[in-house]
């Protein structure tokens, strides 16, 4: 079963509240505004985890996390916050002021993002691209770690059932040294895990959809990016709209 709410936000609330002291200290303020409790719980970061944990482990839709849409903005920037959090360097940060990483957050978070992937929404932060070349990272894709994130099982296990010489393995796909998951073959193979909270309907209101066309070559994709000076697919970036202009022209070229 998943973890409790009230088990990552009590995690949460010491690791905010410790590094809200720390900061203010950094700036030799008074440390009430980021430690107090009223004053965390009413902060963006606080409610967005909570959203997302929402979204992500209970499968419970929002007006800015639901199925087909997008990751950007602040849930985009506490992704990269929180990872930028679990490094051997802020690990000895923390733990030489008190503190620890709040993982049940890290996963919610991660979750959310799994799951956003998982019903054809896009991710921001294609942790891949990088060191794989654009769209060929994990954009559009999930990998085994967040398979077994949205099945509530471990990885291991997640791997185990990828054997092909099983009567109904969980297919996967190789993106150069990556295993990887298509989200309609892991829609499929989750339907089938009794520990996999389906994803609830939605029928609110959505944000604008960026059409971007995947049939153009990445080669053609990567070139484009490199001219605009984009070194990392972002669609939080205020380049997004130019390259998607680019994009379009470079389709009916």
């Amino acid at each position: 079963m998943p973890f409790s709410k009230s088990e990552m936000q009590e995690e949460l609330f010491a690791f905010l509240s410790r590094f809200g002291s720390d900061v203010a200290q950094l700036y030799g303020m008074s440390d009430h505004a980021w430690t107090s409790r009223d004053a965390i719980e009413a902060a963006p970061f606080w409610q967005a985890v909570n959203e997302m944990y929402d979204f992500g482990v209970m499968g419970i839709p929002s007006e800015e996390l639901y199925p087909q849409g997008h990751f950007y903005g602040l849930y985009a920037e506490l992704e990269r916050f929180l990872l930028a959090m679990d490094t051997q360097p802020m690990e000895s940060y923390l733990k030489r002021n008190k503190n620890k990483l709040p993982r049940l957050a890290l996963r919610a978070v991660q979750t959310a993002v799994a799951r956003m992937v998982l019903e054809d929404g896009w991710r921001e932060n294609d942790h891949g691209g990088r060191q794989y070349g654009t769209l060929k990272g994990d954009m559009n894709h999930l990998t085994l770690a967040e398979v077994a994130l949205l099945a509530n099982m471990d990885e291991r296990s997640v791997r185990n059932a990828a054997n092909p010489k099983l009567p109904d393995p969980l297919k996967t796909e190789l993106n150069g040294s990556r295993t990887m998951v298509c989200p309609k073959e892991a829609r499929r193979w989750l339907a089938g895990r009794k520990s996999f909270i389906p994803t609830q309907p939605y029928t609110g209101p959505r944000k604008p959809e960026f059409n971007i066309d995947l049939s153009i070559p990445a080669e053609q994709i990567q070139k484009i990016l490199e001219e605009a000076g984009v070194l990392e697919f972002d669609l939080d970036t205020e380049k997004l709209a130019d390259f998607i202009k680019t994009m379009k022209k470079a389709q009916k070229s």
